[in-house]
């Protein structure tokens, strides 16, 4: 993983800037001593990693036109200190912040990690479970608990002997994710509850821990899919969009129906939207109203979608295809 570099500028107060580039990733830090809470935080992603050097150098040098010198880094972080301690520890050394009305201690431990039984190295934390939206944690360990396959599943939809299914599955597979690529979709040798596939995602695209820094790095994330959820050529990008994006899959709802991808292309005026000359991930309802706004667009509007297989319909004022046959071209 790159190394944080650190730029200051002295004003009123002490500002710095800090920027590091991972990947398709770029992680930026800042704030100033005059701050009363800790520094903000930001992450672009962009679609490969020359894209995102050459963003970082843009934002380096923007700096340095604006006055910030560069530092030597700070002496090595806690996740850097920390990064050959268990993952367990950390997590059990973590706490949350309770509801403002609770009537105990505002900060209260997390939830306990507890053994499954018939299975090795694999544990379970359960969250609020009998709230709306509580959910179990499990944590597939890995390399004698330095690292971790992490998944979760909300408590509504949960059932002991599906999610037993996929831990078999996923516990003869836990080093997958840490092969060097970004994810994988994997089918599954037989349905887990409805889903035929699973997919495994390193720990910098699952973002599994990325509340704990200390073991960010070290836990991936594996959950099921159906097959149609993820591009069968997807970037890396695009299942970043997917996944933490605004039509992000709700992958803890193991009881949901398929999701099937709407990658859309375009240039419908006049429309609500932006033209776009590159397929990008879109909802459904940003569908309908393209669909909706077609027929009235000027004649050489078009509208492409496509499906989880790569393939690709085309629409245009005088051949508008209805939402229901769309949706099925994309799920089929």
């Amino acid at each position: 993983m790159a190394q944080w570099r650190r730029f200051e500028r002295q004003a009123a107060a002490r500002e710095y800037w800090e920027i590091r580039q991972d990947g398709i990733r770029c992680f930026i830090k800042w704030g100033s001593d005059r701050d009363r809470v800790p520094g903000k935080a930001s992450t672009t992603v962009l679609d490969d990693e020359e894209r995102a050097r050459r963003h970082a150098a843009r934002k380096i040098n923007d700096r340095l036109r604006k006055g910030f010198t560069e530092v030597a880094p700070p002496p090595c972080d806690q996740a850097e200190a920390a990064a050959r301690t268990p993952v367990l520890e950390v997590l059990a050394g973590a706490t949350r912040p309770q509801a403002p009305t609770a009537p105990v201690a505002p900060i209260a431990p997390v939830a306990a990690c507890l053994p499954v039984v018939g299975f090795d190295e694999v544990c379970r934390r359960a969250h609020t479970p009998h709230h709306p939206r509580g959910f179990y944690e499990y944590i597939v360990l890995r390399e004698g608990g330095l690292g971790a396959v992490r998944f979760a599943v909300r408590a509504g939809s949960h059932e002991d002997g599906v999610v037993a299914a996929f831990l078999e599955f996923l516990c003869a597979r836990r080093d997958l994710a840490f092969d060097g690529r970004s994810h994988h979709k994997v089918p599954l040798p037989s349905p887990v509850g409805h889903f035929g596939h699973a997919l495994f995602c390193s720990p910098a695209l699952g973002r599994a821990c990325a509340a704990h820094p200390a073991v960010a790095g070290r836990v991936a994330t594996a959950f099921p899919v159906f097959d149609c959820e993820i591009g069968d050529q997807d970037s890396e990008v695009l299942v970043d969009a997917r996944l933490h994006g605004h039509a992000a899959l709700p992958s803890s709802d193991w009881g949901r129906s398929a999701q099937p991808v709407v990658d859309l292309r375009f240039d419908v005026h006049p429309s609500p939207y932006r033209r776009t000359l590159k397929f990008k991930v879109y909802r459904p309802a940003d569908l309908q109203r393209l669909l909706d706004a077609l027929p009235q667009a000027s004649p050489e509007s078009w509208l492409e979608v496509r499906s989880f297989r790569g393939e690709i319909m085309r629409c245009e004022p005088a051949s508008v295809m209805p939402l229901a046959e769309v949706l099925a071209f994309l799920g089929s």
